[in-house]
């Protein structure tokens, strides 16, 4: 080990923690992309049923996905002083472009075929994101032992977030409709944006650098260690244990608002143009994460992470509900709800990840093992599934359960009075409950680590 290793500092530059958040933009590029425009391609550009391609999304999304990310977190703490975290970066960044071309070049063929060729092309774009995401949140809980630095660099992380969250909810879904809307035009923003990946990510790889490595503790990687020991080992941090299942009470909710916000802004909110309004509010909700982030940062200083936490949390849950109650509210309101549930989404969103990082330090502290990379894959894992099975599955048995008809609303025809009900309960009332659950989850559980 060298001798970086025994002066990691408590304190980060600047331009490292800058840096190294930029990232976080190709990790929320490769979160967000697919999941707003995959399902649409499918159905309006290659015909496929939604049933299926549904489907064929979820499965290797959650299942290969969760499998991917297990293995490379398990891997990436055992092999770690072989092969440090950030060389993961350079593997996904080189496989980027690749993974997301692969996946909207479906041929014209039979759709048994096509089928396949989404599963296996998927399926490989799940193994790409999660050796960068895994590595990435991994490093993020190792880089310093203090508390309050943590969540400056979950601040940093968030921003950044809020410039991938502009590219891919609002930039690349105008970039397909300005370009035809057809497969080549998918084509040409799917691989911009997979160099854009290659960038973001290489940068980040060449910043890590610059980071002292942590001293190692016994059994870092030991030689004969389970790898799949080490995953079983977290669930017995109770203080871990709380953080996942608050993580899955926020992600399924939060899969199953974002799904539900195209049916809530044309039926509920009655516009005209809902893809237009949907990119102006996401440009909207990006700046409000950027600029969101810090202050929240700020009020976790002042105030204390678990209860910034549960300000956040509460705060989303409350602003979600009352957009419920007012969905025919002048298009104004809407923008300015859109921006507090942002600036919300982004304190519960930099907070929790913070407490995760201290969670993480806290068992290397009491355990003697680095964890970090078993605890980042378990946490990867919720995220992805939990929004996949909250936007995927559940929002479609939900809306069926209230009486959505497909064929009413190919024809242009109105809806029930209860699947109305059902598009407002999804998208406002379940997830505003959900939130609330989690903020008291947090806040009854979950104690924050003391400055030494």
């Amino acid at each position: 080990m060298t001798s970086a290793a025994s002066a990691h500092p408590a304190r980060i530059a600047t331009s490292i923690k800058a840096g190294y958040g930029i990232g976080q933009i190709a990790g929320q590029l490769f979160r967000d992309t697919p999941s707003l425009l995959l399902l649409f391609f499918l159905t309006n550009v290659m015909g496929i049923s939604p049933a299926i391609a549904g489907t064929a999304i979820f499965i290797p999304k959650v299942v290969l996905g969760a499998l991917f990310d297990l293995g490379i977190g398990a891997a990436s703490d055992k092999f770690v002083d072989r092969m440090p975290r950030r060389n993961w970066f350079v593997i996904a960044a080189l496989a980027s472009p690749v993974a997301m071309l692969g996946v909207f070049s479906v041929p014209q063929a039979s759709l048994t075929f096509q089928v396949a060729w989404v599963m296996v092309t998927f399926g490989f774009y799940m193994a790409v994101y999660s050796s960068f995401s895994v590595p990435y949140l991994a490093m993020l809980a190792e880089m310093t032992s203090n508390p309050r630095e943590r969540t400056e660099l979950m601040g940093w992380k968030h921003s950044f977030g809020g410039i991938g969250l502009l590219l891919s909810s609002s930039v690349a879904p105008m970039a397909v409709s300005a370009l035809g809307a057809d497969q080549r035009a998918h084509l040409i923003v799917m691989g911009t944006v997979g160099f854009a990946c290659l960038a973001f990510m290489l940068i980040a790889w060449r910043v890590a650098a610059r980071i002292p490595r942590m001293a190692p503790v016994a059994g870092d990687g030991a030689a004969g260690r389970s790898a799949l020991a080490g995953l079983a080992r977290a669930f017995g941090d109770r203080r871990f244990v709380i953080l996942c299942l608050s993580a899955v009470v926020m992600t399924v909710s939060a899969g199953i608002g974002y799904a539900s916000f195209p049916f809530f802004v044309k039926y509920s909110m009655g516009r005209a143009a809902p893809l237009h309004d949907l990119g102006v509010m996401a440009a909207i909700m990006g700046v409000a994460v950027i600029f969101g982030s810090p202050l929240w940062v700020m009020i976790a200083g002042r105030i204390g992470k678990v209860p910034a936490y549960v300000l956040a949390a509460a705060g989303h849950g409350a602003v979600v509900f009352v957009w419920g109650l007012v969905p025919h509210a002048p298009v104004g309101v809407a923008y300015a709800l859109s921006a507090l549930l942002a600036v919300c989404n982004a304190g519960w969103g930099t907070i929790v990840l913070s407490l995760l990082s201290d969670c993480i330090a806290q068992a290397r502290k009491e355990f003697g093992e680095n964890r970090a990379g078993s605890y980042s894959a378990i946490w990867s894992a919720i995220e992805k599934a939990g929004i996949a099975l909250g936007g995927t599955l559940i929002v479609g048995l939900l809306l069926s359960q209230f009486g959505f008809d497909s064929a009413a609303a190919k024809a242009g025809l109105p809806q029930t009075d209860r699947a109305l009900f059902g598009i407002l309960f999804c998208y406002s009332f379940l997830p505003g409950v959900a939130k609330l659950i989690a903020a008291a989850m947090i806040w009854k559980f979950v104690r924050e680590p003391r400055l030494s």
